[in-house]
């Protein structure tokens, strides 16, 4: 962010975060290594992986995350096995969303032979992230559970997770601060959602720059309130909670792209290009950055009507598609943008590989992916499939203005570009109508 100047935070402030802080497991012994630790995850649980890279970061670790450390289009397996020889610890996310028990496998193995070769010298825990029962093969290793914390690490966990991976034991005292912070965030996160359920951005706002524990223990809380106020499209209050979120949590990277994408939707479209165009030169190009900028070069191609503009944008949607081929944003944003450009059959190839990503969304409570099923009905021809699942998504999530807002506009360009009778255009975009009742 770029005006984030007089936010600093006060002495008051920073003892809250101390307050478990001081107890948190100093950084591993690198002896020569690149990292302190390494996130295993699958693309489902990415938010929460995101989530612990920041608040290790706090806590003054350097850690591996390849949303973060992988350079688009390099070899995954190679990479990832470098970063893995490179870090000093690692933890396995494991969930009902990810549960993959070939690749965990793989994830697992690799740790466990770091760690019999080496002893001591690099340990690994599994962070459990619902209720979904650990594989066979990994229920009698380490794991600390985080059932009811969806928004990211905090608390009695949280240090337990750390030093699982230092390999040293949990202090009674750490234990009763930290069972203070869990109390604290709950509490906090109860508000949140209900702000988020009721659509009442005011509470948002309240929530988001108040001085409670809850909210100053970890970054997920106050990222949770952005990020709502955004779902609601308030996006210059966002920025308000952003700013505060950046105070205190300066190295959040997540920070700075809900920062982007407030900005994006606030039409501040080379503000927004600017934020991002920073992350990523400073070699974040993972599938949310990327993504967001690339949106935000689209938004700046509707305003010129400049072409090379919009092929900036898909040329980013399809970078970050190949460097992450589940990701199902980036894929369907190569896909219409392809439409736009004028070469139906790129579209056409991206949506059909996209497909199978979003087939099972109405099931998962997914809304970007049911979404996008509709996108891609849409992609395919099939207006009256889109039609029905853009209904199904304004009925589960009829809160969500901001977001819902861009998709029908999204369907909208979508219609234009295949040449859709008016009759057909009026049945897709129907259902976003009510949004302007």
């Amino acid at each position: 962010m770029n005006d984030t100047s007089g936010n600093a935070p006060n002495p008051e402030q920073a003892q809250l975060l101390q307050k478990w802080l001081q107890y948190a497991p100093a950084a591993p012994s690198r002896d020569g290594k690149s990292y302190d630790a390494f996130i295993s995850y699958r693309s489902a649980d990415r938010a929460w992986a995101m989530s612990l890279y920041d608040i290790l970061q706090l806590a003054k670790w350097k850690v591996f995350l390849d949303q973060y450390d992988l350079v688009p289009g390099a070899d995954l397996a190679t990479s990832l096995e470098d970063a893995l020889l490179a870090s000093g610890s690692g933890v396995i996310l494991w969930s009902s969303r990810t549960k993959d028990s070939e690749w965990c496998k793989r994830e697992r193995n690799a740790m466990r032979t770091l760690k019999d070769r080496s002893g001591d010298a690099f340990n690994y825990i599994f962070a459990k992230l619902d209720s979904e029962p650990l594989p066979l093969f990994a229920q009698a290793d380490l794991y600390a559970g985080f059932e009811d914390s969806p928004e990211g690490p905090r608390g009695v966990n949280l240090l337990k997770l750390m030093c699982g991976m230092r390999g040293v034991p949990l202090s009674p005292d750490a234990v009763r601060t930290a069972q203070q912070v869990d109390e604290d965030t709950k509490q906090a996160m109860l508000g949140i959602r209900g702000a988020i359920a009721a659509g009442n951005a005011g509470k948002l706002l309240e929530l988001g720059t108040s001085l409670q524990p809850g909210l100053l223990a970890s970054p997920g809380p106050v990222l949770a309130a952005a990020q709502g106020l955004i779902k609601l499209g308030k996006c210059e209050e966002a920025r308000e909670v952003l700013k505060r979120a950046l105070a205190h949590f300066p190295k959040s990277l997540r920070a700075r792209q809900l920062d982007g994408l407030a900005l994006r939707r606030l039409k501040r479209y080379q503000d927004a290009i600017d934020v991002l165009s920073e992350l990523k030169e400073a070699g974040h190009q993972d599938p949310e950055t990327l993504g967001i900028l690339a949106a935000a070069w689209d938004g700046l191609y509707q305003q010129s009507g400049k072409k090379l503009q919009l092929r900036t944008s898909r040329e980013l949607y399809r970078t970050a598609f190949l460097g992450d081929p589940k990701d199902y944003y980036t894929g369907i944003n190569a896909a219409s943008k392809s439409l736009f450009l004028g070469e139906p059959a790129e579209a056409a190839r991206l949506a059909n590989l996209v497909l199978p990503l979003v087939a099972k969304s109405n099931e998962q409570d997914d809304f970007w992916g049911a979404c996008t099923l509709g996108e891609v009905y849409l992609l395919q021809g099939k207006a009256d499939e889109a039609a029905a699942q853009y209904q199904k998504v304004i009925d589960k999530y009829p809160t969500s203005a901001g977001d819902l807002k861009g998709t029908g506009e999204q369907a909208r360009r979508i219609c234009v570009a295949l040449g859709l009778s008016e009759e057909q255009v009026a049945k897709v975009v129907a259902p976003f109508t009510l949004l302007d009742d």
